[in-house]
């Protein structure tokens, strides 16, 4: 194994690869592709040159930052990667910042993996601090 972190975005069959199989939504080539192209930050893992997991990062430079499309593919995981994504994800965050700056990430987690985002400071929603998070998914029919 020659597993690589490389700060660059899969190509667009490699997302949508990735995407079938850890079950996400599937998405047409030009949402997709839309996703690749518009985000603040990606870090591709690849074991030999194949793209085996992925994180994207959301932002317009300032304060609110969104974190998502956090997986790896089945045969990789528990093997730590999800973990060293998230860590070098949160550390190039902090790396933008100036002395005193703050700004929040924010991510929704798939039920059952919140312990997995707590251990990297992520508080549950809703709470008596921040309220409940919202979320409403759209889709034309026509």
């Amino acid at each position: 194994m020659a597993i690589e972190f490389i700060d660059e975005a899969p190509t667009l069959e490699e997302y949508k690869e990735m995407r079938r199989a850890v079950n996400f939504m599937v998405l047409s080539d030009r949402i997709a592709s839309n996703a690749l192209n518009n985000a603040y930050h990606i870090t591709t893992v690849r074991d030999n040159g194949r793209a085996i997991g992925m994180i994207r990062v959301l932002s317009d430079g300032s304060y609110a930052n969104f974190i998502t499309d956090v997986m790896v593919i089945p045969e990789y995981q528990g093997r730590g990667i999800g973990t060293q994504m998230m860590q070098r994800t949160m550390d190039f965050m902090k790396s933008t910042l100036l002395p005193g700056e703050t700004i929040v990430l924010y991510l929704m987690s798939a039920i059952g993996r919140e312990p997995f985002y707590k251990k990297f400071g992520f508080k549950t929603r809703p709470n008596e601090v921040w309220g409940a998070g919202m979320s409403q998914w759209l889709t034309r029919k026509d």
